[in-house]
């Protein structure tokens, strides 16, 4: 990527300049070494010539270095004063025996002088080699750093703007990375990954938090809409119970009440809509049924009055549907009526010990103007005798899950009418808590009437 070239280009230039350089120095100092050493010999002949030529006299006696070289060679290395024709003079002798004359003190020695001056120049002139070399490296050396530098100063700098817009408020802003590198690139890509993260958690903190107000509404929805307080007639008992999900629900709900005859009437109904539309709906639905059925109406045409009116105020697509059971007390007959409620009513027949299912034609409310609705829509009509029930509930206690993951179904909701008839539906409330594992799913509405045995 753009690290690995930008680093292939950093050593390709720091070659192009340290091979010449290290080149230069060593044919510098190869050349310094030679012009010394050509130097001190044109200096030893000098002064050797010059020693020489003063009939010089030496000291008696020399002390200093003795070397033994290779072929018996012995050369005595001393500093002394020399007297000559022109005075003394201080310098460095080089006493050179050759042979087996060497060893026996008997050779003519081979005397050679040197100035004790040492010549300063080529010490300089490689310092100064030296130092041109390593100016040079450092040069280099700085100028990449300040381009290195440059190159990531500069989206370093765009970050840090970047990363300043955002922490005011602005989570659209990207960090940008296009011109960066390496590590940079990585910084960069890192500090978008978090706002991404950031800007994440925020929308699902905000989306928590609007649910959480959402059911606190909805919650508040159904505590004004609970069932009216009625008298049941002689002979008759009737019971409603909304259990609330432990979420937003689903706009289930359940209705007791009695016309100016001193008919009483059961409602179960859903919406098929979750969150703030499904408790809109819920509430314009059974309103609807309520001014109907307080009016007089049968349940059929509560049904196709509160049909027309959702017809009309419903976007397409909504929907709800009702279960209506209304009891004639005089006779003791029920009309049972559905509008597209998938769930049946469920009778006890106390005579027969057993329970079954009533499931009456219709379509849901809201779906059609009023023909098509007034020709689907079919009346059930019962005589509760002393000890029989009508059990109403809403379609979803068929898929609320139990505590091992499977939906109660027909059988688990059977099972909870009978406890219902047996113990009320208070009591069942708990039974269903229990076989949940807490609050359901779903809202889930139910109605119970039941005809009072009778005394023996």
């Amino acid at each position: 990527g753009k690290k690995s070239t930008h680093t292939n280009l950093n050593i390709l230039f720091s070659f192009l300049f340290a091979i010449p350089a290290t080149i230069a120095l060593v044919q510098g100092a190869q050349q310094l070494a030679d012009d010394t050493a050509e130097s001190s010999r044109m200096e030893m002949a000098v002064e050797t010539g010059r020693i020489h030529a003063g009939n010089y006299r030496l000291p008696p006696q020399l002390s200093g270095r003795d070397h033994a070289e290779q072929n018996g060679i012995r050369v005595l290395v001393a500093e002394t004063e020399v007297g000559t024709d022109l005075g003394m003079i201080s310098t460095r002798i080089y006493r050179v025996l050759a042979g087996d004359a060497a060893s026996s003190g008997s050779a003519v020695p081979m005397e050679l002088f040197a100035p004790l001056g040492a010549d300063q120049s080529a010490g300089r002139r490689l310092l100064v080699l030296v130092l041109m070399v390593t100016l040079g490296l450092v040069a280099v050396v700085v100028l990449f750093a300040n381009i290195t530098a440059r190159r990531i100063a500069r989206p370093l700098r765009a970050m840090i703007e970047d990363v300043l817009s955002i922490s005011r408020g602005k989570l659209d802003r990207r960090i940008r990375t296009e011109n960066s590198f390496g590590e940079v690139a990585m910084l960069g890509w890192a500090v978008e990954r978090m706002v991404d993260d950031l800007v994440e958690g925020q929308e699902t903190q905000q989306a928590l938090e609007k649910r959480k107000r959402e059911i606190e509404t909805l919650r508040g929805i159904r505590r004004n809409l609970r069932p009216m307080e009625i008298d049941p007639p002689v002979g008759f008992s009737f019971e409603t119970l909304l259990v609330d999900a432990r979420g937003g629900g689903t706009g289930d709900f359940a209705d007791a009440l009695s016309d100016g005859d001193g008919r009483p009437t059961l409602v179960v109904g859903g919406t098929g809509e979750r969150g703030m539309s499904g408790a809109m709906l819920m509430a314009m639905t059974r309103a609807y049924l309520r001014v109907a059925i307080l009016d007089g109406h049968s349940p059929s045409g509560s049904c196709e009055r509160a049909n027309l009116a959702l017809n009309r105020d419903l976007a397409r697509g909504l929907f709800a549907s009702a279960m209506v059971a209304r009891l004639e007390p005089s006779n003791s007959e029920i009309e049972l009526v559905s509008a597209g409620h998938s769930a049946p009513a469920i009778r006890w027949d106390a005579q027969g010990q057993q329970l079954r299912k009533l499931q009456p034609n219709g379509i849901a409310l809201g779906f059609d103007k009023g023909p098509v609705f007034r020709k689907s829509m079919e009346t059930l009509k019962l005589t509760l005798a002393p000890g029989d029930a009508l059990f109403l509930f809403s379609p979803a206690a068929f898929e609320e899950p139990t505590k091992e993951g499977k939906p109660l179904g027909e059988a688990g909701v059977f099972a909870l009418a009978k406890y219902a008839l047996q113990h009320g539906l208070s009591a069942m409330e708990e039974k269903l808590h229990e076989q949940v594992g807490g609050s359901p799913a779903g809202d889930l509405a139910f109605a119970l009437c039941r005809a009072t045995p009778a005394q023996s």
